[in-house]
């Protein structure tokens, strides 16, 4: 259930560097809502209560993870054509992850406590995580920003390789699978089927 992606990035081959992207969220229908008032059968009202208010954290989870989908869907392509124009359009396309990296982390620093246990320690480890990416995408971004020749150019290239390639690896719902609740409320919610249609760990494909 991986989201829906498309190599979004151009190889700068004087410089070596390979960047990749990944699909957009797609829109929820109108009315189509977590599943919060309903009783699944056999659920006592205390229960059903308590998947109701699962569903509805899980799909504000996943709705902070899909900022960094939809900002990646939106990265610029990186111009080869010279260490300058390189260097430029690559600092533009950081910028676009390190905005995307941000408003994850801010909605889900913003989720109430979870409802079931593990589910905050799930949460705390995605903003750390998240958070640790776009401050090194920063720092890339930041030695891009101030490169003065070539050489320098290409050093700061090679810097912002690392950050693209956490990107890549990264896990959307890691931890959802360990917490029986939280992987079935991720099959209830609208947000996080979008992002688990094709895998049950979803991630940002590698560069082809």
């Amino acid at each position: 259930m991986r989201p829906r992606s498309t190599v979004l990035a151009a190889l700068v081959t004087a410089l070596g560097l390979s960047l990749a992207g990944c699909g957009q969220q797609a829109r929820v229908p109108p009315g189509e809502q977590p599943e919060a008032n309903s009783r699944g059968p056999g659920l006592s009202a205390e229960e059903a209560r308590l998947q109701s208010d699962t569903t509805l954290w899980a799909d504000g989870y996943c709705g902070a993870v899909s900022q960094l989908v939809s900002s990646l869907a939106q990265m610029p392509s990186v111009d080869p054509s010279t260490p300058r124009r390189a260097s430029r359009t690559s600092s533009d396309l950081l910028g676009v992850m390190i905005d995307g990296l941000e408003r994850t982390v801010v909605r889900l620093e913003g989720l109430g406590p979870a409802p079931v246990p593990g589910a905050d320690d799930v949460k705390t480890k995605a903003v750390r995580t998240y958070t640790a990416i776009r401050d090194r995408a920063l720092g890339a971004k930041q030695d891009l920003d101030a490169a003065a020749d070539a050489e320098a150019s290409r050093a700061a290239m090679s810097s912002a390789e690392g950050p693209l390639d956490e990107i890549g690896r990264l896990n959307l719902l890691e931890g959802f699978d360990s917490i029986p609740e939280l992987k079935t409320a991720s099959l209830r919610a609208p947000t996080c089927r979008q992002l688990t249609e094709e895998s049950p760990a979803p991630r940002f494909d590698p560069p082809a």
